[in-house]
C-alpha cells in the first residue's frame, strides 16, 4: 500500500467521522427546535386565543347586565336579547376555534368543542328568552377550565423537552468521545506505517551527505518506501562512481597543467613588478608572502615569511607596513615624500597593502587650494577666505573680547588704472596690501574681496579705541604716497566699521552678512562725506534696511504675481562652431523697480528660503522651455545651496524633467564650491541621487572658492567652468598659468571645461590655445528672452575665432 494511499484513506476516515458527528448534532438540534415550535405554536397561541375568547365573553356579560338593568343606550327588555351580540358571538366562537385547532392533547381538543358548542347554543332563537346570568356563569367557568387544561399540557411539553435536551447531550458527549479516540487510532496506524521509513530513508540519505558511500541499503521494501530506498542506493553508488573518476581527471590536470601554472606566475610576476604602486600581500597569520619590484624601491627589499610588525625597525615606517584599522590613510616622511596607503582585506584571512607616493599630487593640490582660497595678485586671503575666517571667529571668539571688521575701498584708484594702465595699478594693489599687513597684528586678518576693495577681521578688541587706532593708522598709511617705478601715486582710502555689538544676537551666516553689510553701510557713508576718512556703522544708516525690507515683501509675492521671467545665454562649442546648450538666468520684472538684477534679490530670496520655491519654477520653467529645442541643445539651471537643505531637490528635478518630458541627459545642474563647503555627506548623497536620474553636474565659478583636488574627488562632476575672472585678467601671465591648469586638471579627470564671460576675441584665442573650445560670454550673445533662443540657435555661426 502506498504512502499516498494511506494519507487518503486516513483523510477520507477522518472527513467521514466530522460528517457523521455533525449529522448527529443536526438532527438533535431539530429535535429540539421542533419541540421548542411546537410548545410555542400550542401552548403561547392558543393560550392567548383562549384568553381573547373569553374577554369577548366578558363583554357579552357586561352588556347582558346593563340591559336587564335598564342602563340607558342599552336595547329594551322586550326587543330581543341576543340579537344586539351577534357579532360578538361570532368572534367569540373565532378565536375559540383557533384555540381548539391549535390543542396540544385529545383532552383539550374535545374540551374546546364541548365549549364551543355552548357558546354556539347562545345564539340559537329558541334560546333566546331562556338566557340566563347563571349560563354565562357557566360558560366562564368552562373558559377557566379549558385555560387550565391547555397550561398542563404545555408544561408536560416543557418537561419533555428537557428531557429530550440532556439526552442529545449526553449522545453529543458520547459521540465527540468516540470521534476522538477513532482520529487517534487513524493517526497511530499511519505514523507507524509511514514515520520508520521515512526517518530510515533520511538517516542514509544524511549519512551518504557527509561522505559516507558504503552505507548497507534494503531495497526489499514494497510500494513508495521501496522505491525511495533504491533510488538512495542509485545515487549512492553513482556518487561513489563519479567521485572516482573526478578524482582521477583533477590528478590528471595537475600534472598537464603545471608547465602553465609556471607561465601564469611569471606574468604575474612581470605585473606586480610594473606597478607604479608598491604592494605587498599577508597571509591570515600576518606573514609577508608576496611585494613587488616597487615596494622593495619604496622600503628596502623585506624578507618573505616576516611578520607585518617585523619588517622595518624604522619606527616611522612601522605605521605605514603594519597591520591597521584604517583602511586608507597618507603619510608624511621626514624625507619630503608623501606615501597614501590603502589596505584590503581578502577572503583567505590575510590582507593586501599598496603604497603609492603622491608628493608631487600633493604639492599641486597645496597649490591649487591656496590659489583658490588667495588673491593671485596680492597674496592676500580672497573673499571665501575672509568668510570662513569671519564664521570661525565668531564660533570660537567670546563676546566678551570684542571684534571689528573693517571694509574699506581706495579713493582714486581708477584714475591710476585709467590713466597708468592695469600694470601699475596691480603693482599699486600689492602695495596697499604691503602696508595693510603693516597696519595690522598677526591676530587680525587682512583680505582683498575684489577690485580695490579690502576687509579686514579684528580680534580681541577690549576697547573701541583699538578699533579707532587702527582705522587711523590705515587712513594715513593709504594717504601717504606711493612710489612705483620711479612714479609718485596719491591715493587715499575711505573705511567702514562694524562691531561685534552691531550685529548681535544674530548667529553663524547670518551674522557674517551682518557684519559685512554693516561695515559696507558706513564705508558707504564714509565716502559720502569725503572720502579718505573712516566712518562707524550708527542706527540711521538702517535705511538700506528699510530698502531691504521693502524688498523682502515684494519678493515674497513675485512668484505668485508672475513677475519672473528667465533670460537664456549660450553655451557654444567653438571646435563645432554650434550651441551646445543655453544656461537659465532669472531676471525680476518689479512693477515699480524695473528689472531687478539677480545679485540684488538672489541673496535675500536665499536668506528668507523662499529660494526653493523660486528654484522650483527656475526648474520646471527652463526645462520646458528647452523641450521645444533640437534635442542636441542642453539647458544649465544654477542651483543655490539653500535648495540641498530640508528640501526634496531630487523630487523637484525629476517632477521637472517629467511634467516637460525633456530627456535627463540635457539637464546640467550648476552648483558652486559654497556648496561643498558644508562637507555633508547628505550633500553628497543628494549631487549622487541627481546623478543617478541622468542629469549632470557641474561646477561653476571654478577658482572662486575653496577649490582643490579634494572636492573633485568627493564628486565625480561632469564639467567645470572657469571663473570669468580669470577670463578677464588673461592678459596676465599669472592667469594664463591659473587658466592652463585648470583646463590640465579637468582633461586629467575626464570632465569638460567652459570658460565664462569671454568677451573679447583675444580672449577667445588665449582659451583655445590652452585647449579650451567651450565658451559663454557677451562675444557670442548677452542673455535673451526665451523667445529668442530659436533664433539664435537657427542663426549662429561661430565668427569670433576669425
Amino acid at each position: 500500500m502506498s504512502i499516498r494511499f494511506k494519507l487518503l484513506v486516513g483523510c477520507l476516515s477522518l472527513t467521514l467521522i466530522t460528517l457523521l458527528l455533525g449529522g448527529f448534532m443536526q438532527r438533535s438540534q431539530k429535535e429540539v427546535g421542533a419541540m421548542a415550535t411546537q410548545i410555542y405554536d400550542g401552548t403561547f397561541m392558543a393560550v392567548s386565543y383562549l384568553r381573547a375568547s373569553q374577554n369577548g365573553l366578558m363583554a357579552i356579560k357586561t352588556a347582558y347586565l346593563q340591559q336587564a338593568l335598564g342602563v340607558p343606550g342599552q336595547a329594551s327588555a322586550s326587543s330581543s336579547p341576543l340579537a344586539a351580540f351577534k357579532p360578538a358571538i361570532d368572534d367569540v366562537l373565532a378565536d375559540l376555534e383557533v384555540a381548539r385547532d391549535r390543542a396540544m392533547s385529545a383532552e383539550a381538543k374535545d374540551a374546546a368543542g364541548k365549549l364551543r358548542q355552548r357558546v354556539e347554543a347562545l345564539a340559537v332563537p329558541s334560546r333566546q328568552s331562556g338566557l340566563s346570568l347563571a349560563e354565562l356563569d357557566a360558560i366562564q367557568n368552562g373558559f377557566d377550565t379549558l385555560v387550565e387544561i391547555y397550561a398542563g399540557d404545555g408544561f408536560r411539553y416543557r418537561k419533555n423537552v428537557g428531557r429530550l435536551v440532556d439526552e442529545s447531550e449526553r449522545q453529543t458527549w458520547i459521540a465527540i468521545g468516540a470521534s476522538v479516540l477513532l482520529a487517534l487510532a487513524i493517526t497511530v496506524l499511519l505514523s507507524r506505517s509511514i514515520i520508520p521509513t521515512l526517518r530510515n530513508a533520511v538517516r542514509i540519505a544524511a549519512l551518504i551527505a557527509s561522505g559516507k558511500l558504503d552505507n548497507a541499503i534494503d531495497t526489499r521494501s514494497g510500494g513508495e518506501a521501496g522505491q525511495l530506498l533504491s533510488a538512495l542506493a542509485a545515487m549512492q553508488s553513482s556518487i561513489a562512481a563519479n567521485l572516482e573518476r573526478i578524482n582521477g581527471l583533477m590528478a590528471r590536470q595537475v600534472t598537464a597543467h603545471a608547465d602553465e601554472l609556471a607561465v601564469q606566475n611569471s606574468r604575474f610576476q612581470a605585473a606586480l613588478n610594473n606597478m607604479t604602486q608598491g604592494l605587498c600581500l599577508f597571509d591570515a597569520s600576518h606573514r609577508l608572502i608576496v611585494f613587488n619590484r616597487r615596494f622593495a624601491e619604496m622600503f628596502g627589499t623585506p624578507e618573505l615569511g616576516r611578520l607585518a610588525d617585523e619588517i622595518t625597525t624604522d619606527a616611522e615606517l612601522m605605521p605605514l607596513l603594519s597591520r591597521s584599522p584604517v583602511i586608507a590613510l597618507s603619510h608624511d616622511l621626514s624625507d619630503g615624500r608623501v606615501i597614501a596607503v590603502s589596505r584590503q582585506q581578502i577572503a583567505t584571512g590575510g590582507w593586501v597593502a599598496t603604497y603609492e607616493d603622491i608628493t608631487e599630487r600633493r604639492k599641486i593640490e597645496i597649490k591649487l587650494a591656496h590659489m583658490a582660497r588667495h588673491d593671485a595678485l596680492t597674496g592676500l586671503p580672497n573673499r571665501v577666505l575672509f568668510r570662513e575666517h569671519m564664521e570661525q571667529t565668531l564660533r570660537q571668539q567670546p563676546r566678551d573680547t570684542g571684534l571689528a571688521v573693517l571694509s574699506l575701498d581706495l579713493d582714486g584708484f581708477k584714475n591710476v588704472n585709467d590713466s597708468l594702465g592695469h600694470p601699475m595699478g596691480d603693482a599699486l594693489l600689492q602695495a596697499v596690501a604691503e602696508r595693510l599687513r603693516g597696519c595690522t597684528r598677526e591676530t587680525d586678518l587682512v583680505a582683498r574681496l575684489g577690485g580695490d576693495e579690502f576687509a579686514i577681521i579684528q580680534k580681541d578688541v577690549p576697547q573701541l579705541a583699538d578699533t579707532r587706532a587702527l582705522a587711523n593708522r590705515i587712513v594715513e598709511a593709504l594717504n601717504a604716497p606711493f612710489e612705483i617705478d620711479s612714479q609718485l601715486i596719491q591715493i587715499g582710502a575711505s573705511v567702514g566699521i562694524a562691531t561685534l555689538k552691531d550685529v548681535l544676537p544674530a548667529q553663524g551666516p547670518l551674522a557674517a552678512d551682518l557684519f559685512l553689510k554693516s561695515a559696507d553701510l558706513a564705508l558707504y557713508r564714509a565716502k559720502s562725506e569725503g572720502r579718505g576718512t573712516y566712518r562707524f556703522f550708527e542706527a540711521e544708516m538702517d535705511a538700506l534696511h528699510e530698502a531691504r525690507r521693502s524688498l523682502e515683501v515684494a519678493l515674497r509675492v513675485a512668484l505668485e504675481r508672475q513677475e519672473f521671467e528667465l533670460f537664456y545665454q549660450p553655451l557654444v562649442n567653438t571646435a563645432q562652431q554650434e550651441i551646445s546648450g543655453f544656461e537659465a538666468l532669472l531676471r525680476w520684472n518689479h512693477p515699480q523697480r524695473g528689472v531687478v538684477s539677480p545679485m540684488d534679490f538672489i541673496p535675500v530670496a536665499e536668506e528668507l528660503g523662499l529660494i526653493k520655491h523660486i528654484g522650483r519654477w527656475v526648474l520646471h520653467e527652463a526645462c520646458r522651455e528647452a523641450a521645444g529645442w533640437p534635442e542636441n541643445v542642453n539647458i544649465a539651471v544654477n542651483l543655490s545651496s539653500i535648495q540641498f537643505r530640508n528640501h526634496d531637490l531630487v523630487g523637484d528635478v525629476a517632477s521637472a524633467l517629467a511634467l516637460s518630458g525633456l530627456a535627463p541627459n540635457r539637464l546640467e545642474l550648476e552648483i558652486t564650491e559654497s556648496l561643498l563647503l558644508q562637507d555633508n555627506a547628505a550633500v553628497l548623497a543628494t549631487l549622487h541621487q541627481l546623478r543617478k536620474l541622468g542629469v549632470s553636474i557641474s561646477m561653476d565659478d571654478f577658482g572662486t572658492g575653496y577649490s582643490s583636488l579634494s572636492y573633485l574627488q568627493k564628486f565625480p562632476f561632469d564639467k567645470i567652468k572657469i571663473d570669468q575672472s580669470f577670463i578677464q585678467r588673461l592678459s596676465e601671465q599669472d592667469s594664463v598659468s591659473i587658466v592652463r591648469a585648470v583646463i590640465s586638471l579637468g582633461r586629467s579627470l575626464g570632465m569638460s571645461i567652459l570658460a565664462e564671460g569671454v568677451e573679447t576675441a583675444e580672449q577667445l584665442k588665449v582659451l583655445q590655445a590652452e585647449g579650451c573650445w567651450d565658451i559663454q560670454g557677451y562675444l557670442v550673445s548677452p542673455p535673451k528672452p526665451a523667445l529668442d533662443t530659436i533664433g539664435l540657435i537657427d542663426r549662429y555661426c561661430v565668427g569670433v575665432s576669425a
